[in-house]
């Protein structure tokens, strides 16, 4: 059976927000080469992700962050839990990541929420990548676009879903058997239900359980408010280089995500490429494959130290 074990970081930093939320940051890898931000979707947390940016550590410099109320990070104001403050996040990890650790070539790597927070980011604060990867992002159509419903609805499920979802366990264990069990997780790598229920819980001391990190009232109101985002028309605006990498729009169990990303390449041309046989969770399904299309991407744009 297989068990992941993450590295040691080779630095943690922690960083203050606007509004006084604090985010920790873990850098790994290899500190000569060029600089990778990374963090995760909607209730999740980048650790989770290892199985992927495993691949990257020898080549890139990798750093990682979760989203506020994600996990490493001590709970904040959960009113505050929504995608703008996302963004005003992802501005001040880019800007003091880059003091910390010292001004390189950086790319973005960015999966679901956390790909449509570099969108508005990107859009209404400004490019600071030399190169962006968004991977599978939940972006919603505007109304009259023949996809806006179904973007819509898939994100207002998942907020109706998720605000009763529970959010105690014995034990990290009990959690990845749940994953383990689940058939629209039964794709993932072996090891990474596991390692998820790892990365998305902490030890309660005082109660003797597991709690998750991220509380499920603000795990559903970023759904509902992304289900009322409209990006998608200012997409021709981003200024590249960007690469979309979905989940498969011809798989039986597509889901919203995979189709709407396909017809927005179709509407702006920008660079896309699919996984095949892949569900949202694209990182964790296929990480080996994940981790050459982006090795690949930043190759075809001179991405070097």
């Amino acid at each position: 059976m297989t068990e992941f074990t993450l590295p040691t970081p080779l630095e943690t930093i922690d960083l203050t927000m606007d509004d006084g939320a604090l985010i920790r940051v873990r850098r790994h890898g290899n500190k000569t080469g060029p600089r990778l931000i990374l963090a995760h979707g909607n209730g999740f947390a980048t650790d989770a992700y290892y199985p992927f940016w495993q691949h990257l550590l020898e080549r890139f410099e990798v750093v990682l962050y979760d989203q506020r109320n994600h996990g490493h990070n001590p709970r904040h104001d959960v009113t505050h839990h929504d995608i703008s403050y996302f963004v005003s996040d992802m501005e001040t990890v880019f800007q003091q990541v880059k003091a910390a650790f010292g001004e390189k070539k950086t790319a973005g790597v960015f999966h679901s929420i956390s790909a449509v927070t570099a969108v508005w980011h990107a859009l209404d604060v400004g490019w600071r990548w030399d190169a962006l990867i968004l991977f599978d992002p939940p972006l919603v159509p505007s109304v009259g676009h023949e996809l806006h419903e179904i973007g819509r609805d898939f994100e207002l499920m998942l907020a109706d879903w998720s605000k009763d979802r529970p959010d105690r366990f014995a034990d990290p264990a009990e959690l990845g058997d749940q994953f383990k069990k689940s058939k629209s997780l039964s794709r993932w790598v072996e090891g990474s239900h596991d390692l998820m229920a790892r990365s998305i819980l902490r030890h309660d001391e005082e109660a003797g359980d597991w709690v998750l990190c991220c509380p499920p009232q603000g795990e559903s109101q970023v759904y509902a408010t992304n289900s009322k985002l409209d990006l998608c028309p200012r997409l021709g605006e981003l200024k590249g280089p960007v690469k979309f990498i979905t989940s498969d729009p011809d798989d039986p169990n597509a889901r919203s995500p995979g189709l709407v990303n396909r017809a927005l390449h179709e509407e702006f041309g920008h660079p896309y490429e699919i996984v095949p046989g892949t569900t949202h969770m694209v990182q964790i399904e296929k990480p080996a494959e994940c981790a050459a299309i982006v090795t690949a991407f930043l190759d075809e744009n001179g991405f070097t130290g």
